[in-house]
């Protein structure tokens, strides 16, 4: 009889897949002591507009309807709250709205002038968020008398242009006019590319409603007077530039008790102009804004705390641990220098080790003046091979830097067994050892074969660099390898490396692919990380390394060419790459030039490093040769320039003349 196949509770990684009840179920607190932002975590009740910025997948939609009115009402349930009591308390009404409900792209073309088109927007949204809060206080208002939502209807109807026919006497039936004047709307839209005609009647000023709304219920009832109305518009990036002016313009005109919070993803703020004589909102000023994957990857103990919280509440569904236990459901691999673990990676097939078959071929065929068994017995040490891989590293820089090599091996040997002494003449090998023991065990393993270790908790969270969906991705993926594996996921089975590293291959290819901007650009995206990766990649298992864990680099943005600068935002945007706060302070000018990490859900796709410590600068021509794709000789003279530098026999590339390629030149 098959076992049962368990439920993968991970396998929701969207909030918009998520249905009230579940958002609110697997909602975790974030504890963050960053004044500046805490607040619009907790609640939000700022009457400053506020966008909520960040990268697909962290974590916007679930905070925007987490602060909902039909989140607010199911938490208000489980406390025994009355809705009146649970407002006041809160001291706000979240009106969530997503703009995909717009369908946004209708209103352009069909015959019609975008001067009649941005009228029609923003009638439309007015009719739409009318709507919505008028439902809101269907159910806000519900235990008032007759009397008063007559009164409130009546002063609404009055901040109408045109007076409804029919005899409209309650907040529903003043909804549902509002939804037939919406439909009709639609109907015009819908077949004036055909009809050529499209005769709207706009019935209201833009504002009056959803200002006037607010304004009305906040002087009729007690409880709502110091209640502030949160219209949150989500998805914010499916507006056009014109349609976001028209937003821009409201908030900047906002009445109390209203305010705005708009949730969009980073590249989603096509403009902050508005149709106030032109002028711009400025941050601070019109506006704050969250970039929430940014601040998330600064605060990186309280992400690491929320993550692990994050996925026990996901393994609750499964009658899983406490988050600090979350280690025991992994095999783990020991990296350190003294771990047994690297002998059954190296001595997994008979004969010599790879590394040193490595050596042997690059010391006999050009240093045919040295003993090559001399080096072997002096290198060797056969329980640790990660300082048998130090030992040929530090060999190699000699090399690199014209020393003598006979001197160098015996120099090398004397200095590993001082350090194994607790000596001080072993405290340059002991610096070496601590720069360099990730990219010397990354060289091992591909070495004999292997693949790289990208498993456990903690490297899963720091993985996804702040953006929440990568993190239960990698997880989705890891479950599902290890149930196929039969490894009892989470219920009392070791989840295996292999399944480990399956999973994170995976949901490193999904990051490639689905966070990319579609269309040509995502290519021309993709195309330029890949080339900056492959430089770490050769950097990373060269046999001198220049900078060590290099995942990191640096550029003066305001020298590099326009299609280098489009594309390197275009990247930052969608989170291929992350912004370093602070920049980097370069040794020789004293210049602060930009500094980025390429983002750890990409590390695995060509086996790098997921923390970064050294960073690798580059000329304005060296990154046009990266990230222009129309440079692709260029770029190929870089690369065969970087291996030259960093592989035996370490033959520079020449000096040239005019722009200068060369990473290496000293």
């Amino acid at each position: 009889m098959q076992p049962v196949r368990r439920r993968n509770p991970f396998g929701i990684t969207k909030a918009v897949d998520l249905d009230n009840e579940q958002i609110e179920q697997l909602w975790v607190e974030m504890v963050i002591d960053d004044s500046r932002i805490k607040p619009e975590f907790d609640h939000p009740a700022s009457p400053m507009p506020t966008y909520i910025l960040g990268a697909k997948g962290s974590g916007k939609t679930h905070l925007m309807r987490h602060q909902s009115f039909e989140l607010q009402k199911l938490r208000y349930a489980a406390a025994g709250k009355t809705i009146s009591d649970g407002l006041r308390d809160d001291g706000y009404l979240g009106l969530y709205v997503r703009c995909s409900g717009l369908h946004s792209n209708r209103f352009s073309g069909k015959r019609q002038s975008d001067e009649v088109w941005s009228q029609l927007f923003s009638f439309y949204l007015e009719l739409w968020l009318a709507q919505h809060a008028l439902r809101l206080l269907c159910e806000v208002l519900a235990t008032e008398n007759e009397q008063i939502h007559r009164d409130i209807t009546a002063e609404i109807i009055a901040l109408l242009d045109k007076k409804p026919a029919e005899n409209i006497e309650s907040l529903s039936e003043l909804s549902a006019f509002f939804s037939e004047q919406q439909k009709k709307l639609d109907y015009e839209i819908n077949n004036c590319l055909i009809t050529g005609v499209l005769k709207p009647d706009i019935i209201l000023t833009a504002g009056n409603i959803i200002f006037g709304i607010p304004k009305i219920v906040s002087d009729k009832i007690s409880f709502m007077r110091d209640v502030l109305f949160v219209y949150a518009i989500d998805e914010f990036e499916n507006l056009t530039t014109s349609q976001q002016i028209h937003v821009n313009t409201i908030y900047r005109e906002r009445e109390p008790p209203s305010t705005f919070r708009i949730g969009a993803r980073t590249y989603g703020i096509r403009t902050y102009g508005t149709n106030s004589a032109g002028e711009e909102n400025i941050k601070d000023s019109e506006f704050t804004e969250i970039q929430l994957d940014s601040k998330l990857r600064e605060l990186e103990t309280q992400y690491n705390s929320f993550s692990r919280s994050l996925v026990t509440k996901r393994l609750t569904q499964l009658g899983g641990s406490e988050a600090d236990q979350l280690e025991q459901y992994f095999t783990s691999f020991d990296a350190s220098w003294r771990s047994a673990d690297w002998l059954e990676v190296v001595y997994s097939e008979p004969g010599e080790r790879p590394h040193f078959k490595n050596l042997e071929q690059l010391v006999t065929k050009n240093l045919g003046d040295l003993s090559y068994p001399d080096v072997l017995h002096a290198f060797s040490k056969p329980d640790s091979p990660v300082l048998e891989k130090l030992n040929i590293m530090l060999f190699m820089q000699d090399w690199a830097k014209g020393r003598d090599l006979s001197a160098s091996f015996v120099r090398i040997s004397s200095e590993m067994n001082s350090f194994l002494k607790g000596d001080s003449d072993g405290d340059r090998y002991k610096q070496a050892l601590g720069h360099y023991a990730g990219d010397l065990s990354a060289q091992l393993l591909r070495e004999a074969r292997k693949p790289q270790y990208y498993g456990g908790i903690d490297n899963f969270v720091r993985m996804s660099a702040g953006i929440p969906r990568a993190l239960l991705t990698i997880l989705r993926s890891v479950f599902e390898w290890a149930s196929f594996a039969d490894e009892r996921p989470f219920e009392g089975g070791l989840i295996s490396l292999r399944s480990q590293q399956k999973g994170v291959l995976d949901a490193s290819d999904w990051y490639f692919s689905n966070m990319r901007k579609a269309g040509p650009d995502g290519i021309v995206i993709q195309a330029a990380v890949e080339r900056l990766a492959n430089i770490f990649r050769i950097n990373r298992f060269s046999d001198k390394p220049v900078e060590i864990s290099l995942c990191s680099f640096s550029v003066s943005e305001r020298e590099v060419s326009d299609e280098a600068r489009r594309v390197l935002g275009l990247a930052e945007a969608r989170a291929f790459l992350h912004r370093i706060p602070g920049g980097q302070k370069e040794r020789n000018s004293e210049d602060v030039t930009a500094k980025f990490q390429l983002s750890p859900m990409l590390a695995p796709r060509w086996d790098l490093p997921l923390s970064r410590r050294g960073v690798l600068t580059f000329s304005a021509e060296q990154f046009n040769a990266i990230f222009d794709a129309s440079r692709d000789e260029q770029y190929q003279q870089l690369l065969s320039d970087w291996r030259s530098k960093v592989n035996a026999p370490f033959r520079r590339a020449p000096k040239k003349t005019g722009a200068q390629i060369g990473l290496f030149d000293d």
